[in-house]
């Protein structure tokens, strides 16, 4: 049976009431945690009381972690400590971890190898990043090197995927169908624009085709589905109302 999942962030203690009355009320199943550095000390106690199961996803760029860049080894590894720290405490069954910009495949596979973790999922990048940057991991070859070169799972962003299969003048369905061949774990899915870098936009804010989505999800053996949305005053709304069109998608 699949598993729906809010994604929100290690510092996001505004909406954690709010997370648990969803979960209580069965509107969702897990929470995705995305690990801001230095935040394990102050909130993982509070994440921990929830009783929420966890899904953790590791810093990523926008925090200074890129497993493509060589001279970033060890810091990548300082910050690896905290992440698998919230996944240690609260007993998360994946790891999902961005392959990085710039750099090298090779660097990515490196320090994966490094990090020596069962749990990690590699996760699909859109083609280039919002700052312009050439992605590692946003081509199924890439990915499915990184994937058999390191014995790690996978994790399948929707968006990712559109917006990579854009930029390669390739069929969206085609693209994403080829995607499962790396056997998603989880699966992130949010709605936004093809000429776009990845912005995730609420689920009909956007020109993603939601039927092509349906029939990837119907073909996919994922057990997890997170919505990755936008967070704003009526971010419980968006979610819910999300919720509801994914699921009336199986």
């Amino acid at each position: 049976m699949i598993k729906y999942g809010l994604k929100l962030w290690s510092n996001n203690e505004r909406y954690m009431e709010q997370a648990e009355k969803l979960y209580n009320e069965k509107a969702h199943d897990y929470i995705e945690l995305y690990i801001v550095p230095g935040t394990y000390d102050k909130y993982i106690e509070m994440w921990r009381n929830l009783k929420i199961p966890c899904i953790i996803h590791c810093t990523h760029s926008m925090h200074g972690f890129n497993l493509a860049i060589k001279d970033e080894h060890q810091n990548n590894l300082r910050m690896f400590s905290e992440v698998r720290a919230f996944c240690d405490k609260l007993d998360g069954k994946y790891i999902i971890v961005h392959p990085g910009i710039g750099g090298s495949m090779e660097n990515t596979i490196e320090q994966i190898n490094a990090m020596n973790d069962r749990r990690l999922l590699i996760e699909n990048m859109p083609y280039v990043s919002m700052f312009g940057d050439d992605c590692i991991g946003s081509v199924y070859e890439e990915l499915k090197t990184i994937v058999d070169s390191c014995n790690i799972g996978f994790c399948m962003d929707v968006a990712h995927a559109i917006i990579t299969a854009f930029h390669l003048e390739l069929n969206n369905f085609e693209y994403m169908k080829k995607m499962l061949n790396l056997a998603p774990e989880v699966i992130h899915i949010s709605d936004g624009r093809k000429q776009k870098h990845a912005s995730h936009l609420n689920i009909g804010d956007g020109d993603f085709d939601f039927e092509e989505i349906k029939k990837i999800t119907a073909l996919s053996n994922a057990e997890y589905i997170t919505l990755e949305l936008p967070k704003g005053n009526d971010w419980i709304h968006s979610f819910t109302e999300g919720s509801k069109k994914i699921k009336n998608y199986e």
